[in-house]
């Protein structure tokens, strides 16, 4: 280190460190500045799919985010006061941009006008809340994969703007990839850096350096062996993998090789993207995940050829049901590592279970653009299609400190065994979740049968092996089986219910729960919002002088399809 000048990674290492503040001094908009580039010389290609009908509202005016919307129409949407905080990060990111180019000329025409008057009112110099790592990391993303109409066919006079806000976001995102703590945040950054570096921006090697390094980085500590997100997120994996794509693809374009670690996990990360998409296709809502689109999901799985398919992922912690036209994911994992637990949640030994097109019992979920407190009601027990015992959790969720972003949960520890007969296919589960409150492990049982017709369970309030029954109390449960908005249940008898879904055979449900009723619930999967449904709830008490392995302690249910 000649003269004490530190060298550039020296400096990135120091700057990853620096507070907003230090950020929005005169100096560091200093060192954003350098050489703009005449034009973009290679673009990005998202494998995503626009959601056309989101794309239109856009077009016309309407701005829509999960639950919240501006109100009347608005052409662009920076001037307009947003309902709130999460709302405004989620315009900035631009991640909608994907919507607005799949209408065709005139979603060009209005991607056009919304990045030029982005770049008007807040691109040209460093911006504490729309220039924050995240959402810069999203945006250059999105203006790389589905700008190029503004940058090539937009106004002649403010091209210049363009590229030059551009190469300063590209250097900021660069400089800041270090800050971001988000796992799925680090792998857009490095997919949006790798791009920007093959794009023609001046100084663009060592972009596109940076970007592979976090993306190796990310190859190494996010992605289990079996492919799957450590999160255990069915969409963080499906983003992350879009990601992945995305970056291999520049560097194939530009003529440079894929550094082996993303090339050896995309393989992987296809096949558990494909064992995680239930009978229509689309995913299955576990940890903070979404239904997705069905068409987009093929769509990205065309990019990668995956492995041999398997039905029980052993590091994610799933096991896969599947006869006929009949799928069921169960979730038989603990919880994640508390980096990637963020948005995790506490649904042990919980399921869904499709039929062909259709969904019949699922979780509540999550979605990417949902509000903090619709995510934070999604991640509850009582949200999922399992037992709770008290309405309590399943898991501990750490206490959240200032600054640290959103509490993580801890537990609970899950044991399993997979049986596979000729005639169907047997899962027998349990967790210790509610072991230190109650004194109870939770204990599932799932059969589905070869021929697809039907799926039975047990679920007990179990003591656990050996364990003493003295000083047990009685404890009231309930076990939850959400049902897919588009379903309707109709109780036929004191212990039966007849759901018909929408466009598939309606199946027979039947219990020996001393009571079951039908209460509303909430969806939040889908990809407009919170919808209201309804849940089947079978209520019991257990006894701890009984055996596990009788009622009231056990309870039975069984689906059946109607002929």
């Amino acid at each position: 280190m000649a003269g004490g000048i530190l060298p550039p990674r020296a400096w990135r290492g120091l700057l990853a460190a620096a507070s907003e503040e230090w950020r929005a001094t005169p100096f560091y908009k200093l060192m954003l500045r350098g050489a703009d580039p005449e034009g973009i010389r290679q673009w990005g290609r998202d494998p995503r799919l626009g959601d056309f009908a989101r794309g239109m509202d856009i077009v016309r005016g309407q701005w829509r985010i999960a639950s919240e919307k501006l109100p009347g129409m608005n052409a662009t949407p920076w001037s307009a006061p947003p309902p709130s905080l999460h709302f405004a990060a989620r315009l900035h990111s631009f991640s909608w941009l994907v919507d607005v180019a799949s209408v065709g000329v005139s979603g060009q025409e209005a991607a056009a006008a919304l990045i030029e008057s982005w770049v008007e009112g807040f691109g040209k110099d460093f911006h504490a809340a729309a220039w924050a790592p995240e959402l810069a990391a999203e945006r250059l993303y999105a203006w790389l994969c589905h700008g190029r109409h503004a940058f090539e066919h937009g106004d002649l006079a403010r091209r210049a703007d363009l590229l030059q806000s551009l190469a300063r976001q590209a250097r900021h995102l660069q400089l800041a990839v270090k800050d971001l703590r988000e796992p799925l945040s680090r792998v857009k950054a490095g997919a949006a850096l790798v791009m920007a570096g093959v794009s023609g921006i001046p100084e663009g090697e060592r972009l596109r350096e940076e970007g592979e390094e976090t993306l190796e980085e990310a190859c190494a500590s996010q992605f289990l062996s079996d492919g799957g997100h450590a999160s255990r997120s069915p969409l963080a994996l499906y983003e992350a993998f879009c990601d992945l794509i995305a970056a291999d693809d520049a560097l194939v374009r530009s003529g440079i090789e894929t550094p082996q670690l993303i090339r050896e996990a995309l393989p992987r990360m296809a096949t558990m993207l494909r064992f995680f998409r239930m009978s229509d296709g689309k995913l299955a809502c576990f940890n903070g995940g979404a239904e997705g689109s069905s068409d987009a999901i093929t769509a990205a799985l065309r990019e990668a050829a995956g492995g041999r398919d398997f039905n029980y992922a052993t590091q994610s912690g799933y096991q896969r049901l599947v006869a006929g036209d009949v799928t069921v994911l169960m979730d038989v994992g603990g919880a994640p590592p508390p980096a990637y637990g963020e948005r995790a949640h506490a649904g042990a030994l919980a399921f869904e279970f499709s039929c062909g097109p259709d969904r019949l019992i699922v979780n509540v979920g999550s979605g990417m653009e949902l509000l903090p407190d619709w995510r934070a009601a999604g991640r509850a027990t009582n949200g999922h299609s399992t037992l709770v015992i008290d309405d309590a959790l399943s898991a501990i969720f750490s206490q959240r400190r200032a600054g640290r972003g959103a509490a993580h949960p801890i537990g609970p520890t899950v044991g399993q065994k997979r049986t596979e007969e000729d005639d169907g296919v047997l899962v027998d589960a349990h967790h210790d979740g509610y072991r230190a409150s109650f004194g109870y492990l939770h204990r599932r049982r799932v059969f589905l049968a070869a021929d697809g017709r039907q799926m039975w369970g047990q679920d007990a309030a179990a003591t656990p092996l050996g364990g003493a029954r003295v000083g047990l109390k009685p404890v009231k449960f309930a076990v939850r089986f959400h049902l897919h908005p588009t379903v309707r249940v109709e109780r036929s008898d004191v212990h039966q219910m007849t759901i018909t879904p929408q466009n598939g055979p309606a199946w027979n449900f039947v219990t020996d729960a001393r009571k079951m009723d039908i209460e509303t619930s909430i969806h939040l999967s889908g990809a407009h919002g919170p919808q209201r449904t309804k849940q089947i709830v079978l209520w019991g008490e257990t006894k701890p002088d009984m055996p596990e392995d009788r009622s009231p302690n056990l309870v039975k249910w069984k689906f059946s399809r109607v002929a």
